[in-house]
Parts: structure tokens; sequence; C-alpha cells
């Protein structure tokens, strides 16, 4: 499986060999989790302790976390406003992420935003990305969010060739999403998975719910079928008969005019 960056949306998987029907090409752990401890907690809240997650890893890991983070966290599709109003609030955001380090030196989330390796505008950007690539999940009656970076190069489509699942693993106490394919798929072929799995919203309200949730419109086979299929009911239902009744109106004009004459 080759996860390129390029086409539409910038990303997208393809297969760099056939792949058999129920085969599984992705298991994985959530990068980063949280679990709510309210139901009242609100999806802001959730986003910027998960943010906060992410960003001590940021300040406190290894070198290889710093790279992973960089290279695969924030190179990640976001959208919506931002969560800081003020860029003190930023600084204010993260000024508990601390930890000794080497020589006594103290290692801290305003050090590491000055330093020049991560700018206080990355971490506005941060939370967006969170928000923008979770994934909503419930454990317990309690609802949280994760990230799983690697699997949010998938693109989508309404009629996919893989189906992903995300079960908690109590023994490891986190967490994992599963691909499978869903039909055989040949060498080179796109991988696509559904973003919207299970609903059954009309067109106009499933064009609508992504257009909000991921900025785009669906542009797949099905959801262009519901399109014409919604065009030939429109003629169906209004035009032919208004065709009918307009036609009768003419023709009634036309022999008045001649019973005239």
């Amino acid at each position: 499986m080759n996860a390129n960056i390029g086409g539409a949306y910038a990303r997208g998987v393809f297969a760099c060999r056939e792949i058999g029907y129920g085969r599984e090409i992705m298991n994985l752990p959530a990068y980063a989790m949280y679990i709510g401890d309210s139901e009242e907690q609100t999806l802001r809240e959730q986003v910027l302790i998960l943010t906060k997650e992410v960003f001590t890893k940021l300040v406190l890991g290894s070198p290889e976390e710093k790279l992973y983070i960089k290279h695969r966290v924030m190179t990640l599709m976001s959208g919506g406003f931002s969560y800081f109003t003020r860029e003190r609030d930023v600084f204010e955001f993260v000024e508990d992420v601390r930890a000794p380090g080497a020589e006594g030196v103290l290692k801290n989330g305003a050090n590491y935003l000055l330093s020049g390796e991560f700018s206080s505008y990355d971490l506005q950007k941060l939370p967006l990305i969170i928000e923008f690539n979770r994934y909503d999940v419930e454990y317990n009656g309690r609802r949280g969010i994760c990230l799983f970076p690697e699997a949010q190069y998938f693109n989508h489509q309404c009629e996919p060739n893989v189906e992903v699942t995300i079960t908690y693993n109590s023994l490891k106490g986190r967490f994992f999403l599963s691909a499978r394919t869903v039909r055989p798929v040949r060498e080179g072929e796109e991988l696509f998975i559904n973003y919207m799995p299970g609903n059954t919203l009309p067109l106009s309200r499933l064009a609508l719910a992504m257009k909000k949730r991921w900025g785009f419109e669906c542009t797949c086979v099905r959801c262009k079928s519901r399109g014409i299929g919604a065009v030939t009911m429109l003629f169906v239902v209004v035009l032919l008969p208004m065709t009918a009744y307009l036609r009768s109106v003419n023709v009634h004009r036309t022999q008045e005019k001649q019973r005239g004459v």
C-alpha cells in the first residue's frame, strides 16, 4: 500500500499490488486519544485537551516523535476558525507544558514556541487539524475523539472498496483502527473509505453535512446518480405536467382564434 501526497484533497492511498476480498490492509493504534469525563464536555474542550497532549509529545518527546508530528500530523488538512483569539492566549495555553531537560535546563512549551522549531502559528493550526481529522468514538457511554494520522490519506466514496472499523482494546487501553477491503482491488487502484458510513440522509442533507464537516461535496458515482435521479424526478413531477398544461392552453387559444376567424 502506498500513501501518496497529491491529487484530490492532497492525499490518496493506492494499492501497490492486487488485494483480495476481506484482507486487512491497516491496523494501527490511535496516535492520540481522549475519552470525555462527562456528557457535558464539548467537542472544543476535547480538541484542546488532545492538542495539549500532542504538543507535549512534541516538546518533551524524542527526535523521532518530533519528526513524526511535524511530517505526519502537521501536514494533515485543516479547516475552521482559530481556537485562540490572541497570541498571548497561545502562550498561556502551553505554560504548564514543562519538564526538566539535560543539564538542568527546563523544557517548557513557551520556550519551545520561541525557539523557532514550532511557531505559535503552528500551534494555532494544530487544534484545527485535530478537529478536522478526528474520529468520534464511544466507550462505556462516554464520548471521545481519536487521531489516526495514517488513515487520513484515504479519500471518500459512498460505495468504497475499504471498510474502516474502530475498536477499543481494553488490555492495551487504546483504540485501534482496522481497514479491510470489501471487494477485490486491482494493482494501482485507489483505496476509498466512506467518511459517513451507515448514513441514510437525503442527497441535499448529505451534501450539506459533508460540506460542513470536511469542506467538500461528494462527486462519487453514487452521489452523481442521486443527483441525476433528483433532476429526473423534478422533470417528471413538475416540468412534464407544466409543459402539458402550457401546451393545452396554447391549443385552446389557437382554437379560439380559428373560431373568431
